[in-house]
């Protein structure tokens, strides 16, 4: 039995196979095999035969186990960066499939990324995987810059009159409203507090 891998960057192995032990009482006239000229991926069993002087034969079986054990290639899409949906706080995108290939053939290319993509940086991992299941990886980074302003609604115009006794008057004042795409994260004035 005899186990090789791929030659390289092909999709099966070219093995030079030692003869086999041969004798006969009166001479051996050939010793043949089937084998082909290179092995595909997986086990083949090849035939050996033996011819003596007088036309008398036997056989044996030799197999011949050629693994694929390289990895597929991958190279990933340049990274991107986007504005957030309109009235979101993320973005939703196509992102573009990576550039894959494999000694004998790419079964899958698969990646972890989410529907929508959040506000700031996500790592997407792509994952190629060939027929015969060796895999490679490579990473991607998207990332979404919020761009949209808050919106910010003052409350109306106050008139008061001043406090007894004094020339200033203390006011309450009402909180504007507000809104966010993302959320608020403060509001805040210059009011004096008298």
């Amino acid at each position: 039995t005899v186990s090789v891998n791929t030659d390289p960057g092909q999709c099966y192995a070219t093995v030079s196979l030692l003869a086999p032990v041969t004798s006969d009482n009166c001479g051996v006239a050939s010793v043949t095999n089937n084998a082909p000229a290179t092995f595909p991926v997986g086990t083949s069993t090849v035939l050996w035969t033996v011819t003596d002087i007088h036309g008398n034969t036997n056989t044996c079986q030799q197999t011949i186990t050629v693994t694929d054990n390289q990895i597929p290639s991958i190279a990933c899409s340049a990274d991107v960066s986007v504005n957030n949906d309109p009235g979101k706080c993320y973005a939703t995108l196509s992102l573009l499939a990576p550039v894959t290939s494999d000694n004998c053939g790419v079964a899958s290319v698969v990646n972890n990324a989410p529907a929508t993509f959040a506000v700031g940086t996500t790592t997407v991992t792509w994952t190629v995987t060939d027929i015969h299941g060796n895999t490679n990886t490579c990473q991607q980074t998207v990332t979404v810059t919020d761009n949209e302003l808050p919106s910010i609604t003052c409350p109306a115009n106050v008139s008061v009159n001043n406090d007894p006794g004094q020339c200033f008057a203390t006011v309450s004042l009402l909180a504007p409203v507000t809104s966010d795409n993302c959320g608020i994260a403060s509001v805040v004035n210059n009011a004096p507090t008298t």
